[in-house]
């Protein structure tokens, strides 16, 4: 049992700093009001195990505190997105067995949260919301779509439910 918790707990570790490098990596594209930042397409593993959701928390948290332009308030929103659309997530898909479903339903709850990132942003910048907002879901759909194809070709490698039972 403890070996099983130190796993978990190992594995959301990495996924964070995977989260932090790629946010790093991209950063000239992970932040303001027209981006796209792909460290979001890890969010898609939520669909597999909502056991990989900390590691996501801890990630946005750790790439906002380091890197985000707009500091404390956007370590705050991007901490609330990410963990109420993920958990709002987790809490929709207890019921839905279908993972392209799971995946849609993960992709549309990060990307519906982007309302607060859009909402952060006029308060900090004056832009204009909706465009703001359209941009922003755009963005981060084309990070869930990326993260669905990528882990859906892994996972028929490697099954990423199973990764943490083993």
């Amino acid at each position: 049992m403890e070996n099983k918790n130190i796993k978990l707990l190992t594995i959301n570790a990495v996924l964070a700093a995977i989260y932090v490098l790629l946010t790093m990596l991209f950063a000239s594209f992970s932040f303001g009001a027209i981006q796209i930042r792909i460290a979001t397409a890890l969010y898609q593993l939520v669909a597999y195990d909502k056991k990989y959701f900390w590691g996501m928390v801890l990630g946005v948290t750790i790439a906002n505190l380091l890197f985000s332009p707009l500091g404390l308030l956007d370590i705050l929103v991007g901490w609330g997105v990410t963990g109420l659309g993920l958990a709002l997530a987790i809490l929709i898909n207890r019921k839905v067995k279908k993972l392209a479903v799971r995946s849609l339903v993960v992709g549309l709850c990060v990307s519906f949260g982007m309302i607060f990132v859009a909402l952060e942003l006029v308060y900090v910048s004056k832009a204009p919301f909706l465009i703001t907002y359209v941009y922003l879901i755009a963005g981060q759909a084309v990070s869930q779509i990326i993260g669905y194809v990528l882990f859906g070709i892994i996972n028929t490698k490697i099954s990423l439910k199973r990764l943490i039972e083993q």
